[in-house]
């Protein structure tokens, strides 16, 4: 079907599966399964009452919903009614950013001059029955759909927008790459701002799978997630860490449960750990908002190659360029760019930031990588967080991993800070009782002795994005400042007492 074709919502394909197993379980909430029938109906009651405000196509409506299957109710009929929407916290200096000239929201949000659609339950009582029915819509390929607001590691937040044609492309090419398809039971810790956290649920709807609707808090038990039956589970390298923390020491690995991981590179430890005592069928993604996913791989295959991130899916291509932009053959390191169906084609209302990133037909992730023979990439980390230590340019992922089996740490993240007119590497620690910084720096001396010497932070967390990737600028501020105060604090203690 041509790009310039009309095309229907993506609604259209979990209506299709209600009209062929309407009994089957399309969504699982709070210990309660709703059939493919309900939930269309659901989806149809909440349409009608968003239609009947005459909302304009062009609008930007943020959704500020805490219960997770009322947020995919509205999110759904207001891609029926062909307005775009976006999550939001409901913060009033968010909401401008986002340009948003309608907020519908089941909770308290400041929403100063915009209109504001209180939601709730009341929406699915019979009254709207009596309305209308909602006749849904065709969109032209490149008609906004849904906004995603991506950060990535820079703190710089930027908006992706998802049109009806390139969800439909990406739900096809997720329901491939995942197998998802009637027997799914989807769960994805994620929440539904993110891009895994809409594309994944979107895809197994469309197959005809059940979703898992799960509002995951710090500290939950890997056990009470298991509760629904998933068979299929996606979540960031942070949430899997922290659920296999939760299990009991006599849990038998699932055989029938796959899990996905994204977000940041899986380490080894955590690797085998989970194959171990979860699951073997552990594999690793990596992708974004603007490409979806682009490589995916068994976690096994990385156990002995840092930064591994899978193969190329046949949706995506991947090159890597030198400074110039020319290709580079395999096993060499340099700027990872991609293609993808369903790449976006920019950022909203960032036009800089736009050509920054897309060029010639290309997305710059600002990802440094390397592919082998078979197409399997490797990502070495961000372009601009390659550390130059003494003359040699290296990552902190791959510190990262040479040190992770020192005992007593809880978490780790390797930087650069510049002092005295160069670069010296730094690890920020969330110790345990048994850590010690001299055996860290013992160890970062035998692995890289050509290295400058490695200084330690103690931290009691370590600053990360929704996905579990470290926010290295923003750690290296912090600890430069400590630093800073330090030296301060040293040099009036030194004026204080001179024979100090």
């Amino acid at each position: 079907m041509p790009d310039s074709a009309l095309i229907p919502t993506f609604y259209g394909w979990i209506l299709y599966q209600s009209r062929v197993n309407p009994h089957a379980s399309a969504v699982s909430f709070e210990a309660k399964e709703t059939d493919y029938r309900t939930f269309c109906r659901d989806i149809e009651k909440v349409t009608r009452r968003l239609h009947r405000l005459g909302m304009p196509r062009t609008a930007r409506v943020a959704v500020h919903i805490q219960n997770s299957y009322l947020r995919w109710l509205v999110n759904i009929a207001l891609a029926r009614i062909g307005v775009m929407s976006v999550a939001t916290s409901g913060a009033a200096r968010e909401l401008d950013f986002l340009k948003a000239q309608f907020v519908v929201s089941d909770r308290p949000a400041d929403v100063a001059g915009r209109d504001a659609i209180e939601a709730s339950f009341q929406w699915l009582d019979s009254e709207a029955d009596a309305w209308p029915p909602f006749e849904d819509l065709q969109h032209e390929h490149d008609t906004p759909c849904r906004m995603v607001v991506s950060s990535g590691t820079t703190g710089t937040p930027k908006k992706a927008v998802l049109t009806h044609g390139s969800i439909r492309n990406r739900s096809r090419g997720t329901a491939r790459a995942y197998g998802l398809n009637s027997s799914a039971r989807l769960m994805t810790t994620m929440s539904s701002a993110t891009i895994g956290g809409f594309m994944m649920p979107v895809a197994c709807w469309s197959s005809g799978g059940a979703v898992l609707l799960v509002d995951v808090v710090p500290g939950q038990r890997m056990t009470d997630l298991l509760l629904s039956k998933p068979n299929v589970m996606m979540l960031s390298t942070a949430q899997l860490g922290g659920a296999l923390e939760t299990l009991p020491n006599d849990y038998w690995p699932w055989q029938h449960l796959v899990i996905y991981v994204a977000g940041s590179s899986l380490p080894r430890a955590l690797n085998r750990a989970v194959r171990s005592r979860l699951t073997q069928s552990l594999f690793i993604i990596y992708g974004s908002t603007e490409a979806g996913s682009v490589t995916l791989g068994h976690a096994s295959r990385a156990e002995d190659k840092p930064g591994f991130t899978g193969y190329v899916l046949p949706t995506a291509q991947v090159e890597i360029v030198d400074e110039q932009g020319a290709r580079l053959p395999p096993g060499k390191i340099g700027e990872i760019r991609i293609r993808s169906d369903g790449l976006v084609e920019g950022y909203a209302d960032e036009p800089g930031i736009t050509d920054e990133a897309f060029r010639d037909g290309w997305f710059y992730p600002g990802d440094a990588g390397m592919l082998d023979d078979e197409n399997g990439l490797s990502v070495m980390g961000r372009t601009r967080e390659l550390m130059n230590l003494g003359g040699s340019k290296i990552a902190p992922e791959v510190i990262e991993e040479a040190l992770a089996g020192c005992p007593g740490m809880r978490d780790l993240a390797v930087f650069a800070l510049r002092q005295a007119g160069t670069d010296r590497p730094w690890a920020a620690v969330v110790p345990d009782s048994n850590f010690t910084d001299a055996a860290l720096v013992k160890l970062f001396a035998k692995v890289f002795p050509k290295l400058p010497s490695l200084s330690v932070a103690r931290m009691e967390q370590i600053p990360r994005n929704e996905m579990g990737k470290v926010l290295r600028a923003h750690l290296g501020a912090m600890v430069q400042n400590a630093v800073k105060r330090t030296e301060a604090q040293a040099a009036q203690a030194g004026k204080a007492d001179p024979s100090a």
